[in-house]
């Protein structure tokens, strides 16, 4: 029960709600395999008995590594490789307890995913003391006023306390970014950097304050939404996720790392730069700030394209085939990889691999085959391939029709 109020104060303070992509393309520049609801994927820790052997922050068991460290910071089918690796182990632990190794669904182990990355995404709590530091170095005070002592340049800041998210303070010094440089130009005040949890502390500071005891909360961010705003608000025009945009900024995907809060502090970073390109700034909504940086966040965990060459290897080394058919390669223990209904996108690949863990295991053991173990990057590209393969043997989505048209 603590875990789970933990987990909601989280999800509705600053989270990240991710969803399915439709399909995975081994052409396409980067995967876009965007995980589904963190939210939902907190209750199916608890509920599937992950939280019996895995504690995050202090708080489950303790026969597998704690997770809210951010351990799993890597792209979603490197997760899914360490999840298999490391399956074995983890039913062996069930049989132990006698209780049955739990299945998923695609779309839970989607939401599953995506809880493990919005572990991840989260900074320390905000500390007030650093941020009354922080609030009087950077200067703070010379235009705004804060419990009745500051200057009048600026907007008082008490009605920031009742607020839980560090993304409204976010959003308003975006949309304030620009007219505040010519204020602070104009009296000769520097203009402030943030750091990784400068924001953070800072609204630490501020509610602790301003004494305000109400506390407004955010929606769950939703990056499909966000990847909407990032082309309505002119973000594309510069910026290249995924070779779009025209490169007068850097590719974000590459570029931009770290952790939602980190996100924010760089945005306002580099405002100036962007405001000189941009001539009108896009102005952001507390719950669009939210949208977009949980877009820009994940963007640093896309996967590279799989190779489906190096992915027929992995699939040879692994012996695959020793129990899987596909075109060429004769296996007669496991289903067909090119036709199976549920193989058609790497979530359903994963899901079904883990739902099969135990059947598999005890194959291999019969067999007398080493469990494969996955390095970084060999699950995509062995995914790639496996869908490469079912793309190839798939028959026309419409042949009869395609016959009339060539006659």
């Amino acid at each position: 029960m603590k875990l789970r109020l933990a987990l909601f104060a989280w999800a509705f303070s600053i989270s990240v709600a991710y969803q399915i992509a439709p399909a995975y393309a081994a052409e396409q520049s980067a995967s876009y395999l965007l995980p589904g609801n963190p939210l939902d994927g907190s209750r199916l820790f608890s509920d599937k008995g992950c939280l019996g052997c895995h504690s995050v922050y202090g708080v489950g068991g303790v026969a597998g590594p704690e997770l809210g460290q951010g351990i799993l910071k890597r792209p979603l089918l490197d997760i899914a490789g360490v999840m298999w690796n490391h399956a074995p182990g983890m039913a062996h632990l069930f049989q132990e307890t006698r209780t049955t190794l739990p299945q998923f669904k695609p779309a839970e182990m989607a939401s599953l995913l995506s809880f493990l990355y919005y572990l991840g995404s989260l900074d320390p709590p905000g500390d007030a003391a650093t941020g009354a530091r922080l609030f009087r170095e950077k200067q703070c005070q010379t235009c705004h006023s804060l419990g009745g002592k500051g200057g009048k340049h600026g907007p008082k800041l008490d009605g920031y306390g009742r607020y839980a998210s560090p993304l409204f303070l976010t959003a308003a010094l975006w949309n304030h970014g620009k007219a505040m440089a010519g204020v602070m130009e104009a009296i000769h005040v520097p203009r402030p950097t943030f750091g990784k949890n400068d924001i953070a502390d800072l609204l630490a500071y501020i509610r602790t304050t301003a004494g305000s005891v109400e506390r407004v909360y955010l929606r769950p961010g939703n990056p499909q939404i966000g990847e909407k705003l990032f082309a309505q608000k002119r973000c594309a025009q510069c910026h290249t996720p995924n070779a779009q945009g025209t490169r007068i900024g850097p590719d974000l995907r590459t570029k931009l790392k770290g952790s939602l809060i980190g996100i924010a502090g760089a945005m306002w970073n580099h405002g100036p730069k962007m405001w000189a390109k941009m001539g009108d700034v896009p102005s952001l909504a507390p719950e669009e700030m939210s949208d977009l940086i949980s877009y820009l966040y994940f963007l640093q965990f896309t996967d590279p394209s799989g190779n489906a060459a190096r992915g027929r290897v992995v699939y040879q080394e692994k012996r695959c085939g020793g129990c899987h058919t596909l075109p060429g390669v004769s296996g007669t223990v496991g289903p067909d990889l090119a036709s199976a209904e549920k193989l058609k996108t790497p979530v359903e690949v994963v899901t079904e691999m883990w739902n099969h863990v135990g059947s598999m295991e005890r194959k291999m053991l019969e067999e007398s085959v080493e469990w494969p173990v996955f390095k970084g990057g060999e699950m995509s590209d062995l995914i790639t391939y496996l869908l490469s393969v079912r793309k190839s043997s798939a028959p026309p989505a419409d042949g009869k029709n395609l016959e009339r048209k060539e006659k």
